[in-house]
């Protein structure tokens, strides 16, 4: 990937929603759930070294669908199609290095437009009278937060890089300098995206990272990149990390979560590299609670709870083998209001969870009241 030239003569875009750790202070947040189940939904299942991203070149206008079905169902943050895209994928696919570049950039150009125009419908509506809070159709869950959602860069491992489900292990073998640089390649490309309002983003969520070494890596690169934006004044995105796990709270190299998530943890409250949430992603239902244990004994940040339907990886079938269902009920038994306890405040679903999951979460939560029926940490 060439590396992007972000400092150019621009001046900070309005944002009309608060930051995500504002409104997070005030209440747990939805977040979005699995893209490529939402995609294979509709019929354009995700496939090959890019996976969503086969989908972004091949159907974009389903991506772009995928996201508006997942605010619709409830979801307040979204993340863009991007968690695979990478030079190697890119080459891997049969395609130019140079493609992943355009890709990321389009993968944002996507979810700001589903996010867009879903936020204008619901000015439009603004004055018609709420509907009640259902499954079908569930209320935002932040006090305040009404028709406002935040759109996230998908940020995935060294491990989706290689397209073979390495992520679920990590010990990939390198230094932190290479991951580093791996790292530093999209994060050129994402932030030069932040020069164009269409296609700005307001978080960049690293996603289904396994190895310590790979959240140094992340310190190490993000630092540079984000300087870079506010000398040149260009929207700083706030930033989640989230890592997957396995029993008892252990990244999959064996590391205690948040052991592993220290690098990020020291950084001071004032560096924009300082995660507004960090937490979980693609881990098993009952592997969220052990793992924000841990982090709650660790950090005052908000949590993040964005487990899959359980079971194991199969990189021939692609699929998770083993899943506690099919997903049609599941979400009604997952105990949100333990995750809450233990500080989660950005809920959602991986793989497995549709709009139907993801709006039965949405109405859990809802129901539960402005402050998911807890103190906020």
């Amino acid at each position: 990937m060439a590396q992007a030239d972000v400092r150019v003569d621009s001046v900070a875009y309005p944002n009309p929603n608060p930051t995500l750790a504002a409104a997070l202070d005030r209440g747990p947040i939805v977040a979005d759930g699995g893209l490529s189940t939402v995609l294979d939904q509709l019929g354009t299942p995700a496939s090959g070294p890019l996976w969503t991203g086969e989908v972004l070149v091949s159907r974009p206008d389903q991506v772009r669908r995928a996201h508006r079905a997942m605010l619709d169902a409830g979801a307040q943050v979204v993340l863009a199609s991007g968690y695979q895209v990478s030079g190697r994928t890119a080459l891997l696919s049969g395609r130019s290095a140079a493609t992943a570049d355009r890709l990321l950039v389009e993968a944002n150009r996507l979810v700001r437009e589903a996010r867009d125009g879903w936020a204008a419908d619901a000015e439009t509506s603004s004055a018609a009278s709420p509907a009640p809070v259902s499954a079908a159709s569930p209320a935002p869950v932040s006090a305040g937060c009404a028709g406002r959602a935040w759109v996230a860069a998908s940020i995935g491992p060294f491990g989706a890089a290689l397209a073979d489900g390495s992520e679920y292990q990590g010990e990939y073998g390198l230094t932190v300098a290479a991951l580093t640089a791996f790292h530093r390649e999209r994060l050129d490309v994402l932030a030069a995206a932040q020069a164009s309002p269409p296609t700005s983003v307001d978080v960049w969520w690293f996603e289904t990272v396994p190895d310590p070494d790979e959240v140094a890596a992340l310190v190490a690169g993000l630092a540079p990149v984000l300087a870079e934006l506010d000398v040149a004044r260009l929207p700083v995105p706030e930033v989640i990390v989230t890592m997957t796990v396995g029993r008892d709270g252990r990244v999959p190299t064996g590391a205690p979560i948040d052991e592993a998530l220290a690098p990020m943890l020291r950084l001071d409250p004032t560096d924009p590299a300082r995660p507004v949430a960090l937490g979980v992603n693609c881990c098993a239902p009952q592997d969220v609670a052990p793992a924000l244990d841990r982090l709650a004994m660790s950090t005052d940040l908000p949590l993040v709870a964005k487990p899959n339907l359980g079971g194991t990886w199969d990189h021939v079938a692609g699929a998770f083998v083993g899943a506690v269902s099919d997903g049609s009920s599941s979400a009604g038994h997952r105990p949100l209001e333990a995750w809450l306890d233990l500080g989660a405040r950005l809920i959602g679903g991986c793989c497995g969870t549709g709009t139907f999951q993801l709006s039965r979460i949405a109405a859990q939560l809802a129901n539960l009241g402005p402050a998911g029926g807890h103190e906020t940490r």
